[in-house]
């Protein structure tokens, strides 16, 4: 079974000869063993992207909800990010209030509108699919630049008709339309970022504020019977802004927010060498060290997560995400993410024709998807961008309150992680050569996988072996008899991810 890319050998050795050397006798240098001690999570929550609102669906090509649902099947995500805008919905307002008492304001609603259809076209396939869903609003209503009619600006979600609004939209969309799969409320996107990019409507933002919002948001969630629904824990961007919040929101919202929640944009040489991985950990004992129920019954979720370099900050567009390297360090990110103790991740993002910036040249989409469903998109644009291939094997791959094992050793080039199903039917691992050598690995899993097919689905990531059908996705490059139990001894080339699978992905 000779390849000019791989090696593929599944020996016959068992693995109790493995279990013998794991604990009292080196490994020898190429053996990965994934011992049940080095498990990291025993339910993860599972992979998933950010699904928004589209700004404008009149925009969209023929077909294209089509193409979306198709490509969001084979993804099959675990978590969606739905985002939308209050401005989309709501309408006439008046502005009756004094700066002391706002209850006189009035406005109301527009829930027959295109973003709300739109929305609900979004629920719709995540109810229908078992997705949970964090639903949120980008930020308070008004333009600190142009016009503040409601006065929100410099109060951001401490308005107090703020959690009023909060709590009308989440009542129609839990109670009236039933989306019970909405597990999170988004309370302003990224309250930290204050910059001059996109900060209009942060830019009088602080953690005392945003804290304040959160019990509005949570008493008035309460008062409506929504007490199952949960706010994002910050949902706060980059490891300076996270570090401020994430702390405060262990001591001051305990009894108040059951997650904890961060964007996370990484330069390619955080990735490379690993210092994402120690920096999340750095955060993850931060928090941990004040509360112990973090990593428990309190998880950490990365909503956003992407890489920084190639990014145009006048377009927000990232030119390498139609390169093979943006597709293997996310698989890295991904692997660092988990094994520092996040507990889900959501991809930034699906479809280029969701979001627009509107920059002096006029109104330009955001290109940083895993590809394009506009109208006037290129017919390049509208392929399934490599990232996207990758992505949809790892979302597979690690299912939806899944157990996942580190690896037994730590090598500076190496990333990898095993994980097997709740039922204890299915398992696998992921694996990504970083290094400029080819390396040769012979990995086993101690946790009894019960496969009755006996085969092993082999998936090489690289831009040569990624292999698809005649649709345009994944498919395996090897199938094989064996037992991931057993030892199996792999060649893997440079910058390559591999994917090895019980079941097909």
């Amino acid at each position: 079974m000779s390849r000019k890319k791989i090696n593929l050998l599944i020996t016959s050795l068992s693995l109790l000869a493995l279990v013998s050397c794991s604990n009292s006798t080196p490994l020898k240098e190429n053996e990965i063993y994934f011992q049940k001690e080095n498990i990291v999570t025993s339910s993860f929550d599972g992979l998933g992207v950010e699904w928004g609102v589209y700004e404008d669906t009149n925009k969209l090509a023929k077909n294209a909800w089509e193409k979306i649902t198709n490509a969001v099947d084979h993804l099959n995500p675990k978590l969606v990010r739905c985002m939308t805008n209050f401005e989309w919905i709501v309408k006439n307002f008046d502005n009756k209030g004094t700066i002391d008492n706002l209850d006189d304001d009035t406005w109301s609603y527009d829930f027959d509108n295109k973003y709300m259809i739109n929305a609900c076209e979004i629920l719709d396939y995540c109810f229908e699919h078992d997705i949970n869903v964090a639903f949120g609003v980008w930020n308070v209503i008004g333009n600190a630049d142009e016009s503040d009619d409601w006065g929100m600006i410099k109060n951001v979600s401490s308005d107090p008709r703020w959690a009023k609004l909060s709590a009308d939209l989440m009542e129609y969309l839990i109670k009236v339309k039933g989306y019970t799969n909405i597990k999170w409320y988004v309370n302003t996107n990224e309250p930290n970022y204050t910059g001059s990019y996109g900060s209009s409507k942060n830019a009088y933002n602080t953690y005392a504020k945003w804290e304040q919002g959160v019990k509005n948001v949570k008493k008035a969630f309460t008062d409506r019977g929504l007490n199952s629904l949960d706010i994002v824990g910050g949902d706060t961007t980059g490891f300076t802004g996270s570090s401020e919040y994430l702390p405060n929101i262990a001591r001051n919202l305990k009894s108040t927010i059951n997650n904890y929640g961060i964007h996370m944009y990484v330069s390619n040489y955080d990735i490379d060498n690993g210092n994402f991985q120690k920096n999340l950990s750095l955060l993850s004992n931060a928090i941990l060290e004040i509360d112990d129920q973090y990593g428990k019954s309190k998880p950490l979720y990365i909503w956003e997560a992407g890489l920084l370099d190639g990014k145009n900050v006048q377009t927000d567009c990232n030119r390498y995400i139609a390169n093979y390297s943006y597709g293997i360090r996310m698989a890295d990110y991904t692997i660092q993410s988990i094994c520092a103790g996040v507990n889900g991740i959501v991809y930034w993002d699906l479809d280029d024709a969701q979001h627009f910036m509107y920059t002096e040249k006029g109104m330009n989409a955001k290109e940083w998807g895993m590809f394009s469903t506009l109208n006037e998109a290129s017919s390049l644009y509208q392929e399934y961008r490599p990232w996207y291939h990758s992505s949809c094997l790892l979302t597979n791959l690690l299912g939806k309150e899944a157990k996942i094992y580190a690896s037994s050793k730590d090598e500076v080039n190496e990333r990898t992680i095993a994980t097997t199903s709740k039922d204890g039917n299915d398992g696998g691992l992921v694996f990504v050569n970083r290094g400029t050598k080819k390396v040769t690995k012979t990995f086993a899993i101690e946790e009894k996988i019960n496969n009755k097919d006996n085969k092993i689905y082999a998936y090489l990531f690289n831009e040569t072996s990624l292999r698809l059908d005649k649709d345009g996705f994944v498919v395996p490059n090897f199938i094989i008899d064996g037992s991931l139990n057993n030892k199996t001894t792999i060649d893997v080339d440079p910058n390559t991810m591999i994917v090895l699978s019980s079941r097909r992905l």
